[in-house]
């Protein structure tokens, strides 16, 4: 490693391997998930369901991972280790199930992480929410880390603690239409010009060879 080069080994790794298209679209509310030998699967954020999974290691210690399936396919993705940090414990894993929900919401301003900070203000509910509460713009790169060890830290794995997780009413399974056929629902979703994956075509009686 000392005779090649960190930076050198990154650069050809970045050379090498291709981004597989997977990805969290905000702007457009779009999951995509790469797949080996398959184009990328696109659905809206809303058709995936989100399960937790308890992994426990091997030397006593374990954590919680989240899975992401999609309501009305076989596809599936996990989490652990992508975009989540592996060994969560349940409050953590709850709190980034939340965060990404919000971040996917257009609705409501993107959450108070440090890596989103330097780009709040090009998203348009996110620079307006600052405006008005008059957010600083540098708050998390100015804090000395020495400051977030001694009391941020504490606060964060105490608002986790305390919150009251899973006891809120779940605002999508009242906009769900139980009536409503999978083929109705992505003719609906085509008409609307939401692009995904899964066709009205694929849940029809109709082969077409």
């Amino acid at each position: 490693m000392g005779l090649i080069g960190w930076d050198y080994l990154q650069d050809l790794y970045l050379r090498v391997f291709a981004h597989d298209g997977s990805g969290f679209n905000r702007q457009t509310g779009m999951l995509t998930i790469g797949r080996r030998f398959q184009k990328p699967f696109s659905a809206p954020f809303y058709e995936f369901d989100a399960t937790l999974e308890f992994r426990p290691g091997p030397h006593g210690n374990s954590g919680f991972a989240i899975w992401l399936h999609h309501r009305y396919t076989s596809v599936e993705v996990f989490l652990g280790g992508k975009i989540q940090s592996l060994g969560m414990n349940l409050e953590e894993a709850l709190a980034f199930w939340d965060t990404l929900q919000r971040y996917m919401d257009v609705t409501q301003p993107l959450p108070e992480l440090p890596i989103l900070e330097q780009f709040r203000h090009l998203d348009p509910t996110t620079a307006e929410h600052d405006r008005q509460s008059k957010c600083d713009p540098r708050r998390w790169r100015d804090m000395p880390y020495r400051v977030w060890e001694r009391r941020g830290r504490a606060e964060m794995i105490k608002r986790n603690r305390e919150y009251k997780w899973q006891e809120q009413p779940c605002i999508l399974q009242a906009k769900i239409d139980p009536s409503l056929s999978i083929e109705t629902y992505y003719r609906q979703q085509e008409a609307k010009g939401i692009q995904a994956t899964p066709k009205g075509d694929d849940y029809d009686n109709i082969h077409r060879g």
